[in-house]
């Protein structure tokens, strides 16, 4: 969790640095929300916005891919649903 890419920040890094986001986002009343990143954050905000640890990166990854479109929606019971994932149908 601890490890680096050269000078870089590490995950846990990463994930403190995006959580006040992350939180800020949850809070809005807004109906659309369009978060553009690149992929170690858009993993992070993933894991997030499933309810994992940061210590779970080593047990699970959902990446974000460069140009894909995820899709995610709180229901009315505040339950956290992935529509879809990485979906590059917009390429084709």
């Amino acid at each position: 969790m601890k490890k680096t890419f050269g000078d870089g920040e590490s995950r846990r890094d990463a994930w403190n640095r995006l959580r006040p986001f992350y939180e800020e986002v949850m809070a809005c009343n807004e109906e659309n929300v369009i978060i553009v990143s690149h992929g170690d954050l858009l993993s992070i905000w993933n894991a997030m916005y499933l309810g994992l640890a940061v210590e779970s990166f080593y047990e699970v990854d959902i990446q974000g891919a460069a140009g894909g479109v995820s899709h995610m929606i709180i229901d009315d019971a505040g339950k956290h649903l992935v529509k879809s994932i990485n979906d590059m149908s917009y390429m084709l």
